[in-house]
């Protein structure tokens, strides 16, 4: 059986620190590589993974509770009937919506930003991919909110469990039309998806185990009063089903334990890990190794990671500083190195949307393909331009952040105060550059340097930026140091993590 070989203690430095901080995490500044360095190996992991039970009790978004969208239809209902302005109506609600849904991005960009657990988050992330589902199908962010909370809470647990709940998640039911399955007509949308892209992949199974899984989740019902699961006796199919060598009444259940005990569910999820955490085309080798992993602790993932997170294959020179900084990622270790506060909402989201990479809204149930998808001629640009506006603030704003495209996506209803929404100061450079360096060229671009790339760059990069400098005259302003610190961010290197 391949398993992951543990990293030895020797190897074990600031550069694989700044690592284990940038794939575990969103990145960390040169005194939290100090500090995750100075933890040894096995205490720095054990704290990313080993977080405190009440580390999920993550405080709702205000608008977050549940509402009677029964009534609120019927509402809607009965003043279309007396006649009434129901479109208004319905508009109210479209843009409740779409504002409830930048502040619940705003929410979690916070989360992963000032949050104490920050595996918890990436993994979250990484099940919000894995388990793609959109609001522009759900369209109720109580919903969004509800999946995301489930997620986090279950996020580090097993993986079997996690699959269960999923499938009594409302906005996933919604998503895929599994509330609509009854015994008559069973909905094979979610059972199509659970195999293809949650657990086996594709060529693992057959038509009929599709036809024969959809029977079994009949009857998955949501309550829209309470806006829970529920389920309708009545709607399901109690018959006898044939699904990959069991025979008997099935239910739900019985079809993810089937499927998660199959050798290519292992597989399958720990090429996904090994993707979302390590490399994009991870070997057959490697993959077979995680995949033993997963068996070994049988899909409880604080024992997978916990092996990931120490082995040298994590650290390879292949793995480390080769990943693209998805979108997300790219926002929050951004704010992180400028110690600045995350962008305001709506140019969030905006920035989310240009790069690719909006929360909540996945491109299909795939999630996203990441890696190399995630730059072109236009992201990189954007990258760039955007940068810039963190940096400078509002003075400075690249032009596709200027104005939001009309009809874009629900929230965009009050394009009148999109300037206002999307104000913020130029950085604090302050925080970022000790007083006594500003005359020092040379010391400064080191500096800034060892803050920025994971790896140091080559010494004529290094020259370059100081020269710039140099070139500005003899002292540093902070024009001078705003424009050279856009200029590393501007790099291919940066773009990597």
């Amino acid at each position: 059986m391949n398993m992951l070989t543990p990293l030895p203690e020797s190897k074990w430095n600031d550069a694989s620190a700044a690592h284990l901080l940038n794939r575990a995490g969103f990145g960390g500044t040169p005194d939290e590589i100090a500090r995750t360095r100075q933890k040894g190996l096995t205490g720095a992991v054990r704290d990313f993974i080993d977080v405190k039970n009440d580390a999920a009790n993550v405080p709702p978004p205000a608008w977050a509770h549940p509402r009677n969208i029964r009534a609120q239809r019927m509402e809607i209902k009965a003043a279309k009937e007396r006649g009434e302005n129901f479109r208004g109506k319905i508009r109210e609600v479209r843009i409740m919506e779409g504002d409830e849904m930048i502040d619940l991005r705003r929410w979690w960009l916070d989360r992963m930003l000032n949050g104490p657990a920050s595996l918890l988050e990436k993994m979250t992330l990484f099940w919000h991919g894995h388990f793609a589902t959109s609001i522009q199908k759900v369209r109720d962010a109580y919903w969004m909110w509800l999946q995301n909370d489930m997620l986090r809470r279950n996020a580090l647990g097993n993986f079997g469990t996690l699959v269960k709940k999923i499938s009594r998640d409302p906005a996933m039911m919604i998503y895929l039309d599994l509330q609509q399955s009854r015994q008559e007509h069973p909905n094979e949308n979610w059972a199509r998806e659970l195999m293809e892209l949650f657990t086996v992949g594709i060529g693992n199974y057959t038509e009929q185990d599709i036809r024969e899984s959809a029977r079994a989740f009949t009857g998955y019902r949501i309550d829209f009063t309470t806006q829970q699961f529920r389920l309708a006796p009545f709607q399901q199919d109690h018959g006898s089903k044939k699904f990959m060598g069991r025979t008997g009444n099935l239910n739900g259940d019985d079809i993810i334990d089937t499927l998660v005990s199959k050798p290519a569910c292992s597989q399958f999820i720990g090429r996904k890990l090994w993707r979302f955490f390590v490399e994009d085309e991870p070997s057959a080798g490697t993959v077979d190794s995680v995949a033993a992993t997963l068996r070994k602790h049988n899909f409880e993932m604080r024992p997978v990671l916990r092996e990931i997170f120490s082995s040298a294959e994590f650290y390879s020179d292949q793995a480390m500083g080769s990943q693209i900084k998805s979108p997300v990622q790219y926002i929050v270790q951004t704010s992180k190195l400028l110690n600045t506060p995350p962008p305001p909402p709506l140019a969030a989201q905006n920035a989310m949307r240009q790069m690719g990479q909006i929360l909540f809204a996945p491109p299909n149930v795939k999630g996203w393909d990441g890696g190399k998808q995630w730059i072109s001629t236009s992201t990189l640009l954007f990258r760039y331009n955007f940068a810039n506006y963190l940096i400078n603030g509002d003075a400075i704003l690249p032009a596709n952040v200027r104005q939001p495209r009309q009809g874009a996506d629900v929230g965009f209803g009050r394009a009148a105060q999109y300037a206002d929404q999307i104000k913020r100061d130029a950085i604090d450079l302050g925080k970022l550059v000790p007083s006594d360096l500003r005359t020092k060229p040379h010391d400064v671009v080191e500096f800034l340097a060892k803050r920025f790339f994971q790896i140091q760059p080559a010494q004529k990069e290094l020259d370059a930026f100081a020269q710039f400098l140099e070139s500005r005259g003899p002292n540093i302003t902070d024009a001078n140091l705003r424009e050279m610190i856009h200029l590393m961010m501007s790099t291919p290197q940066f773009q990597l993590t």
